[in-house]
């Protein structure tokens, strides 16, 4: 059965604890920043993805406030889809409301036991790879610098013919799935991973 639920929700720190011990139950951990982290690292891209379904943004926009928020849960606590049920006239529009909504919700996620400023990094990193998806990494950092700080803004790297982000945060599931430090955790690190040599990361991209 799909589990319905509104922006007010992920607002709300305990509707969001819940979903943070879905988390650290389903990755077998106990640390609570750990479990808020993976939860936020893909319930920050659904919720940002709707945003660049129509790749030009020209004209009226989503309208990321909270009250035009709802979505569905999948069976693992993570959201399946979100939903916006209003537009506004703008880019600037969309700023605002993004600002609000993400400003709640990290909040909220601090709350229930996450690290804000990794709640903004992973933000930041999500709405970058959802406008690299769409084809623009320049309307990733006109949106965080619509938004503001705390939202890092995107840094971008060129590879080979691609360009890829340099990403502000980490989603930390390597951390859950091997020993620190150990091989296995080396190669469960995102290609993209911040927490490798430059050199690793050059070359895994390259791969790709």
């Amino acid at each position: 059965m799909t589990s319905l639920f509104t922006g007010a929700d992920l607002a709300d720190p305990v509707w969001l604890t819940q979903r943070i011990e879905e988390t650290g139950r389903r990755w077998r951990t106990t640390d609570r920043r750990t479990a808020a982290t993976i939860w936020w690292y893909s319930a920050s891209s659904v919720l940002l993805a709707p945003l660049f379904d129509d790749t030009t943004i020209v004209g009226a926009v989503p309208d990321p406030s909270l009250a035009a928020t709802s979505g569905a849960l999948q069976a693992d606590g993570t959201p399946a889809r979100v939903t916006y049920s209003r537009r506004v006239a703008d880019l600037d529009g969309l700023g605002d409301g993004l600002r609000r909504s993400l400003t709640a919700i990290v909040d909220a996620l601090g709350k229930a036991g996450g690290s804000a400023p990794a709640m903004w990094a992973l933000a930041s990193d999500s709405l970058a790879n959802r406008a690299l998806d769409a084809g623009s990494a320049t309307l990733a950092v006109r949106l965080a610098e619509l938004v503001g700080p705390p939202l890092p803004v995107p840094r971008f790297v060129e590879v080979g013919s691609r360009t890829f982000l340099r990403r502000a945060s980490c989603c930390l599931i390597y951390r859950v799935v091997a020993p620190e430090g150990d091989e296995a955790a080396e190669r469960a690190k995102c290609v993209s991973c911040p927490h490798q040599l430059p050199e690793v990361r050059e070359a895994r991209l390259a791969a790709l």
